[in-house]
């Protein structure tokens, strides 16, 4: 499978130069059930209001609220245990209108546990506890049941022509970095932001963020602070990972470019640089072309991620990732669309180096092959294609389905130098329905999804490989009313 799959990867990049010239705009990629209900929908219309005053900026500023219900279910194999939450949460943000170009911004949102399983206590028969459940709460508390929130928005932004700069605390959307609002609330950063628009089709991002708010976490934290809240696997030697809250950083530095090429390929190039724990570059090109009736498209993605410093701790075994290691990826997508249509075969790549490192906590990465509830990340040596679909039904306005299934293959489960998290090779296959209701219903969305992951790989017989990682069902159901 490997050396077919390289094949593949070939046959796809070969024509990417010739396409450049010749190509339609890249299509939408479809996300498979990635959650498409985000946290504030974008206005109808640009805000145009400008204020003479401050009492006039705020009189005239924009209430935005919403509501969210998410239930969760795991369904483990025969004798591991199952898991189920229900978690409700609601949550609002106000913008002043513009006064001589500045705006302030403050947000906020609660939850609650209406009803779930025990998340917190470990199963007498195999040491688990849930993995996707928790994360509707708290994970750095999973017992609590009471009522919680936290501030989420608090910035000051300045806008000339069309580029701002943003200070303080905000919604960020980047390859590498971004809400991964896959839960009650996303992912919220404390920094400093600007966005360049002023050259033609060109948007340049630069910021520098000292803190973070991670999803399903009530509390505002350090960027080394942030990194291991989630579960953190195991060191390249095989013993459990321990650099949660023993990680030395100044901050996150981020610098992006984003152009369309002519008006037909579009490039983007970032850098992420995590003071003394790593650096991260990612570069894309999307080109397409016609064929037929519809639309042939390639996409193509490099990743590259080295160590910083000392990786986050002068003790190699309370460190992020040791000094000299180094992890490159690469993803490809060939697809085409035609009308409500659209299919693409999927391929990633990640070299045997060393592990692919970004924290999960701090977002999604932006593979092609790319399924939600399981990452790539933490993996070296990875060999991965996936077929996605979506089709939009034009008798029903609002409705849409997607589907996408994919084949995975890790390290074995017992390399620990590239198998960060104990995973097996599995197989996975989602399947999401979404919805926005019409009329009387006007803001309410609703998103379906579920998801098989069967095994590939060999789990010795070992709870650890196996509960709440493969053999499993997975059923979500979210709705959201916006207002």
């Amino acid at each position: 499978m490997p050396r077919i799959l390289r094949l593949l990867v070939a046959s796809l990049l070969l024509p990417a130069a010739a396409w450049a010239q010749h190509a339609e705009p890249a299509l939408t990629r479809p996300v498979t059930g990635r959650t498409q209900l985000p946290p504030y929908p974008a206005p109808a219309a640009p805000d145009t209001v400008r204020a003479r005053s401050l009492p006039e900026a705020f009189r005239r500023g924009r209430w935005h609220g919403r509501v969210r219900s998410y239930t969760m279910a795991t369904l483990n194999q025969g004798r591991y245990p199952d898991y189920y939450a229900q978690g409700l949460g609601a949550g609002a943000r106000f913008e002043t209108a513009s006064f001589n170009g500045l705006q302030v911004g403050v947000g906020g949102f609660f939850w609650a546990n209406l009803a779930s399983s025990d998340l917190a206590t470990p199963d007498s028969l195999t040491g688990a506890v849930s993995r996707y459940e928790v994360g509707l709460f708290d994970v750095t508390n999973p017992g609590r049941r009471r009522l919680t929130g936290r501030a989420e928005e608090l910035f000051l932004r300045y806008r000339w022509r069309q580029s701002t700069l943003t200070l303080g605390r905000q919604l960020l959307t980047t390859p590498l970095l971004n809400p991964q609002d896959g839960r009650l609330s996303p992912n919220y950063a404390q920094g400093l932001w600007l966005e360049v628009k002023e050259l033609p089709r060109t948007t340049i991002t630069a910021g520098w963020l000292t803190g973070l708010a991670v999803r399903s976490t009530t509390d505002w934290t350090s960027v080394g602070g942030s990194v291991g809240l989630y579960p953190a696997g195991v060191t390249e030697s095989g013993q459990r990972a321990q650099y949660a809250g023993n990680l030395r950083s100044r901050g996150l530095g981020i610098v992006g470019v984003n152009r369309q090429v002519g008006a037909r390929t579009t490039a983007q190039v970032w850098n992420y640089y995590a003071d003394n724990l790593f650096n991260a570059s990612f570069a894309e090109l999307t080109t397409g072309r016609p064929l037929g009736a519809g639309q042939l498209t390639l996409g193509t993605q490099y990743h590259y991620q080295r160590t910083v410093g000392t990786g986050g701790n002068t003790n190699p075994q309370l460190a992020y990732s040791a000094p000299g290691r180094q992890a490159h990826a690469l993803s490809t997508r060939l697809g085409y669309q035609r009308g409500a249509w659209s299919v693409s075969g999927n391929y990633t790549r990640i070299t045997r180096t060393g592990r692919f490192l970004f924290p999960r906590e701090w977002g999604r990465e932006p593979f092609y092959t790319f399924l939600p509830r399981e990452r790539e990340e933490g993996f070296g040596g990875v060999d991965a294609a996936a077929l996605l679909g979506g089709y939009t039904f034009a008798q029903v306005p609002g409705l849409k389905a997607e589907a996408g299934y994919g084949h995975y293959y890790l390290p074995d489960v017992k390399n620990t130098r590239l198998n960060k998290y104990g995973m097996p090779s599995y197989r996975q296959l989602n399947a999401s329905l979404t919805y926005a209701f019409p009329g009387w219903a006007t803001g309410l969305r609703g998103q379906l999804l579920y998801v098989y992951k069967g095994r590939l790989g060999n789990t010795y017989g070992e709870a650890r490989y196996e509960v709440n990682k493969v053999d499993l069902h997975l059923v979500n159901l979210i709705l959201n009313y916006d207002f």
